[in-house]
Order: C-alpha cells, then structure tokens, then sequence
C-alpha cells in the first residue's frame, strides 16, 4: 500500500514538473467542429461550439443545439406568416376578381337593357308613323266616300231653284216664277235645269 503511494506521488510529481516545465510554452486551444444554424455561414473564430445568425457564438454545444432550434423556429415562423400574407393576398385578389366579375355582368346587364330600351322606343316611334299612315289613309278613303263634285253640287242647287220658279208659275205668281227661271239661267249656266228654264222662258215669251 505504501508502495502504491510512493509511486502515485511520484507521478503526481511528474506531471506537475512537466506543467511547469510548459508554462513557458504558448497554448494552443483546439475548439470542436462548429456546426451551423440559421444562415449556415461559420465564424472564422476558434473555439466555441456554434455561429448564430445574428454573429454571436455559442459559448457550449448545448448552447448551440438550442440556439439552432431556435432559428428553426423562427424560420417556421416567418414561412408561417409569409404563407399567411400569401393566403390573405390570395383572398384579396379573389375579392377583387369577383367585384370585377360582378361589376361586368352589371356593365353588360346595363347595356343590354339600354338596347331593349333603344329598340322598343325605335319600334314604338316606327309604329306611330305606321298608325299615322293609316289614319290618314282611312280619313283619304272617307273623304272619298263622301265626295260630291262641285258641277254635281250646282246642278242639285240649280234644279230646286227650278222647282221652285215653277210651283211660282203654277201658284200664278208669274212675275216671280219668271224671275226664278231667269236667274236659274244665269246664274247655273252649263246646267240641266238652266237648259229646261230656258225653254220654258221661251215658251212663256212664244
């Protein structure tokens, strides 16, 4: 037991000598693989165990480890809220497309309605006119129907003056019967009755 004692000292004796004997020595500090998190760019720092994104170091690997998982968070995150902004983009643009669709199918709806309004007040003024026509026409064929010519006029006109000079002649009202057929010729000329006034002149003056 005493052996192992001795040799344990003298060993512990060794390696404090040779420590002293180094401490003159520069040190050289071998750091571990650093891993990379988040922009994936490694500091050109010796020692640490890991390169965050915003360029601090972790001081541990543990450090690390969680500063990674954080980043990866972070990312999921931020796809979460880009994937966010797409989807309201999205509803935004569909909004807009339907209100675009709805005001066209008014535009169209409008404009359809104005060319039945244009086409039925073209008819309605076309059917005026053709209701226009015809009332004339039927008014042209009633004046026909009624017609009577003037010489058919002063001939009626010229035979009851007629009459009328002779009922005076047959009453004995001579003087006013020949008046009658007087003015029966001149004022009918070109008449029956002023043809036949005339021969009974003749005969009352024979």
């Amino acid at each position: 037991m005493n052996t192992l004692n001795n040799i344990s000292l003298a060993a512990l004796f060794s390696i404090a000598l040779a420590s002293v004997a180094a401490a003159d020595e520069p040190t050289v500090v071998v750091g571990l693989p650093r891993p990379t998190f988040g922009s994936g760019v490694v500091a050109p720092v010796v020692g640490g165990y890991g390169y965050h994104r915003t360029g601090a170091a972790a001081s541990t690997a543990h450090e690390s480890i969680l500063r990674g998982r954080a980043d990866v968070i972070r990312a999921q995150g931020e796809q979460a809220l880009l994937i966010a902004e797409a989807l309201r983009s999205y509803e935004e643009a569909k909004s807009r497309f339907l209100d675009n669709e709805v005001k066209r199918l008014a535009v169209r709806q409008e404009r359809r309605r104005m060319g039945l309004a244009d086409q039925h007040e073209r008819f309605a003024k076309y059917q005026a006119r053709r209701e226009t026509t015809m009332a004339l026409n039927r008014a042209a064929r009633e004046i026909q129907a009624t017609y009577v010519p003037a010489e058919q006029i002063t001939e009626t006109h010229a035979q009851t003056k007629l009459r009328l000079a002779k009922n005076l002649l047959i009453n004995g009202r001579i003087d006013s019967g020949i008046s009658g057929l007087v003015e029966v010729t001149q004022k009918y000329t070109n008449t029956d009755a002023a043809e036949e006034a005339a021969a009974i002149l003749t005969e009352i003056n024979g």
